[in-house]
Parts: structure tokens; sequence; C-alpha cells
């Protein structure tokens, strides 16, 4: 139920409409275009008079179309008879050239009835200071304010709305409690485990201690996505007695975590000044929602999702039409008996009572991966290049196994991973899906998950110093994420950054070499667009090696007899305002 209060005027129109033989708020559906509303919906026909008609029209077009709130006007309709010129008004016809409501949507009318029963009011005299509008406008003013605290008391019982104690009282419902002032507060630093692999989740209420027994608890879960290697969380001492510790003092965890390597607080804990906020309280609350939800898709993906055995969910809503039934696609980082055993009795936990689960494992893409390499120096011991290709499986495995169904496998993402080795100069990734072409870039489906095959080593290339130095052209592939100002369309953003992108990456020198930072600053337009500069890459490719640059990470030189000249410029639009 949404309950919304209505404005002082809305209900001084209709007391002063019913209190002179009017019908007011009566509910119709707005018609198609050039089509009379049906007569029997006016209950108290023939009308003498339309007072008020309001209802939904949609104005502008394309992507900027929106609906708003109209009252329409006598220059929008008019009172007809449907029977013909002879017979009473009975039916409104919107006007040729007036605004039209949204076919389908409710209208909402007052109007007075040729004849009213039992008979006229007694009660004429309306005008502003008369004792009757002045009784009446009393009693508005008094159902308004009832109104305005009725809507107080609604927003009251929601997380998102509900503000000081209200909120207090709402987050209790989960065992969530405002931080008072001066109860201790540190941020700890926990770091993920050698060999561990795929999404770690660690819950709120995660406790570290020192060598003494302070205990502080995380305020929110984190999840550490695969290759985040650590991840920071606000902690709050247990209790108001805590004592503040001093930097590196917090280095256990309470209780183990599957894949956690260890815990520290970079800095000492300090004594805030003010109890914790209202939007601080939402925040930490909604985690602690996630802990004692049952019954809705939200609680089984993060129920699952926070167990170790699990790699990836895929909730599907009656998947063969049928409601109260859903089916439940696990992708298991476990496939032993024990471990499905588990996710079995987390599912009994979390669903909802009467609805049917239907289990199954997640689609499986065999995937195969051939990777090239060039190294540094001439040679490189057979140990030595055991070890570099040990580390690139293990770092793809972890990328590739946590990728969620419908996931796009980006080369560049793959060759950054595959190049986070020094010795690795270049490197080519082709990958080879069972039934697919091969091809450096896929999509999964939206209901599959990667099962790795095989990785495949060509004989490495090794990087020769000397030679003479032969004229080459280098290509360049960009790709710049961007929020666009509204009102300016993809298009004419696109126009904008091209010629000063091209102009820019072909001004590059040995004393001007390209950075993310520095096409940054070059195609900068603030009355179009706002670069998400944290998500832009450069790739650079020339004579088969590539090099990928990122914010405040990475820059190429070109050679004196290198020229740089861009392939691909991919403009990809982001949700959210500038």
């Amino acid at each position: 139920m949404i309950y919304e209060p209505r404005s002082y005027d809305a209900i001084v129109r209709d007391l002063l409409t019913t209190l002179t033989g009017g019908t007011v708020r009566e509910s119709l559906a707005a018609p198609p275009e050039d089509i009379l509303l049906v007569p029997q919906k006016l209950r108290d026909r023939p009308v003498r008079r339309v007072s008020h008609l309001e209802g939904t029209i949609r104005v502008g077009s394309g992507d900027q179309a929106r609906d708003l709130a109209y009252r329409f006007t006598p220059a929008d309709f008019e009172l007809v008879a449907s029977a013909g010129d002879g017979g009473d008004r009975d039916a409104i016809r919107f006007r040729e050239d007036g605004r039209k409501p949204i076919p389908g949507t409710p209208l909402t009318v007052n109007y007075f009835p040729l004849q009213t029963v039992p008979g006229p009011s007694p009660l004429t005299d309306l005008n502003v200071g008369s004792v009757t509008r002045t009784l009446l406008e009393t009693v508005a003013r008094e159902l308004a304010l009832a109104q305005q605290l009725l809507d107080r008391i609604y927003d009251s019982a929601f997380l998102e709305t509900a503000e000081g104690a209200s909120l207090d009282k709402v987050v209790a419902l989960v065992g969530a409690t405002r931080l008072p002032a001066q109860r201790p507060v540190v941020t700890l630093r926990l770091s993920r485990a050698s060999g561990a692999t795929g999404r770690i989740t660690v819950p709120a209420g995660t406790t570290a201690t020192d060598a003494d027994g302070s205990r502080y608890a995380t305020l929110e879960a984190i999840t550490f996505e695969p290759g985040e290697s650590e991840r920071e969380v606000l902690a709050a001492g247990r209790a108001a007695s805590t004592p503040v510790v001093e930097a590196g003092a917090l280095d256990r965890l309470e209780i183990l975590i599957a894949g956690i390597a260890g815990v520290t607080n970079p800095k000492p804990a300090h004594l805030p000044g003010q109890p914790e906020t209202d939007e601080q309280l939402r925040r930490r609350a909604r985690g602690a929602l996630h802990g004692v939800l049952h019954g809705t898709r939200q609680a089984l993906e993060y129920g699952l999702l926070s167990m170790p055995e699990v790699s990836t969910v895929n909730v599907v809503e009656a998947p063969n039409g049928v409601a109260g039934e859903i089916r439940i696609e696990i992708g298991y980082a476990d496939d032993s008996a024990r471990a499905r055993e588990r996710v079995a009795r987390r599912i009994e936990e979390l669903r909802a009572a009467g609805i049917r689960v239907i289990t199954g494992d997640a689609a499986r893409l065999v995937l195969d991966l051939e990777i090239s390499l060039t190294l540094t120096g001439a040679s490189i011991a057979p140990d030595e290049r055991a070890a570099v290709e040990a580390g690139i499986e293990r770092r793809l495995s972890d990328h590739l196994a946590g990728l969620a169904p419908g996931s796009r496998i980006r080369r560049a993402r793959l060759v950054s991973l595959v190049m986070a080795d020094d010795r690795v100069v270049d490197a080519a990734v082709t990958l080879v899906a069972e039934g697919r072409e091969p091809s450096d870039e896929l999509t999964l489906d939206p209901d599959a998950i990667v099962e790795l095959g095989d990785f495949k080593f060509a004989a490495p290339a090794f990087e020769e110093a000397g030679g003479p130095a032969a004229a080459v052209e280098a290509q360049v592939s960009i790709l710049l994420p961007v929020h666009l100002v509204p009102g300016v369309t993809l298009a004419e953003a696109t126009s904008a950054i091209r010629p000063a992108a091209e102009s820019h990456v072909r001004g590059r020198g040995s004393e001007a070499p390209l950075t993310v930072d520095g096409l940054a600053a070059a195609i900068r337009d603030d009355s179009r667009f706002a670069l998400v500069r944290a998500d832009a890459v450069i790739t650079v490719e020339v004579g088969g090696r590539f090099r990928q640059l990122t914010e405040g990470a990475g820059s190429y030189v070109p050679a004196d007899n290198e020229t740089l000249v861009i392939r691909t410029l991919e403009i990809e639009p982001r949700e959210g305002g500038v």
C-alpha cells in the first residue's frame, strides 16, 4: 500500500463541490484519441458542468519523454452528448488542439449533475470570508494537517525514510542500534589468503581483536571480488568501554573466515564526537538486513553467495510460467556431496513457505585458453618458464571462475592479468569455447558460467635488443565510459570527443607520452559529458604486442619511427547524471 497525503487546495475544492451538490473524485480510464468516455462511467449523468479534470500527460519524445500530472482546462476538453446534438450532455471529449491524457491512464473528475438529489443545497454563499466558506476551510485545514501527520507516520515505518527515534526502532528489528558518541571506531584492512579463488564475503559483525582482548566488530558486510587482494571496512568497539587501540594492534579475527589471510588496522582507533548519523545507520542496517531476511530473492542470492562452496547464483522466478515456483542455478566452487548437502540445507532455511524450489547446476561453458608470450631477455630457464605460466594460470583462473552468468570476458582484462608478471612484455590470449569460433572476447549466456579447460602455452618469443628501426604504425584502441549531460545525445558527445582524441594521439612523441590522464584533459568538455576516468582504458598494439594504460597507471612513449593511429574509439554511456 502507498499512502499519499492530499493538499489543502484539493481538499477545499472537493468540499466545496460536495457542499453545492456536485460529484467529486469519480475515476475514469482515459480513452484512445478521438473516442468519447463511456457515458455509463459518469455516474450522475446528465451533466451540467465539469469543474475539475486531472490526469497524466506525456511531454517530450524519445529518451527525453516523461509523464506529468496535469489539470485539464476547458481548452483541452468539452462536455458533449453521446446520443447526438439533441441529447443530454453525458460524456467528455478531448479537443484536437488541446492536451490529451495518455490512453488507459486514470482520470479524476469533479462535476455537477443537471439534477441533484434530494435537491439544491440551502447553503449558497461560498464567497471568501462568508461563514460557510470559513467553516469549510477550517475543516479542510485540519484534514490536510492530519493527512500530513499520517504521511510522517507512514514514512517512519520504512528504512529509507524513517528519521531519528523512528529509524532507531526500525533498525532494531534487525538487531542494529545507533552508535553513540565516544564509541571507538577504527578502519580494518583484511587481506585475501594466497591461493584463495572466487568471491569471499565477510559478514557484518565480524570481530577483530588484539593481544589484550579488545574487540572491534565490522559495521557492514564486504565482498572480495576475484582478483581483489585487500578490502577495508569500518569497525566499532563492541562496547563503549572498549579501549582505543593503536595502529596495527588488531591483528587477528575472532572467528576464522575461509579465504581471509589476516587483518590489521593501518591507523589508530578514534572517538567520534557525534552519534552515528541517520544515513550511516541506514547503510549499516541494510547489511544487517541481508543476514536476517528470509523468503526473498535477495535473501536467497545473498545467503548462498556468502557460502564458500558457491561461486555464482542465478535465481529465475516462475521458470515454467507457474506462480510460486523458482529455479536456482548454482555454480559450485566445491562440487563435493557434502558441499551440495550444505547448500540444500541453506536453501531450505531461506526459501519462503509454500514456494517450490527447483535446483540445478548453472550451465557451464567449457573454455580453453591459447596463450602466446613475449618474454624479456633472450632466453629463460625451464623452471622459471614454468613459474611464469603457473602464475598466469592462477590469475586467469581466479578471474574467470568468479564471473557471473551473462558477464563479458574482455581481451584487455585478460592481457593485463597475463602481463602482471614483469617478465612478460607482450601477450595474446585466444578463447576457444566449446561450439564457438576462437576469439579474444566473448559474452557468457545469461544462465552459464565458465568451466576452465586447458591452458595451452605456445613456445615463448623473446625481446631482442638492437636492430634497425623500421617505420611502424601503432594501433590505439580506446574505451571511454562517460556520464552524458541531460539533453546531450551519444552522437553529439562522440562528435566532440573523436576529433580531440585523434589530434591528441597523433601529437604524442618522446617528450609527450600517451596516458589516460593526458587524453582525459585533451577531450574534456563539461558542457556535454563527464569522463569516468577510473574505468577508461587505452590499449596500444604494435608488432603483435599490447600495452594497456589506465588512470594514473602506465604510459606509452612512441619511438621516433612510430606513428600512433586510433583503430577503435568506443564511447560507453553510463547511467547517472553529471
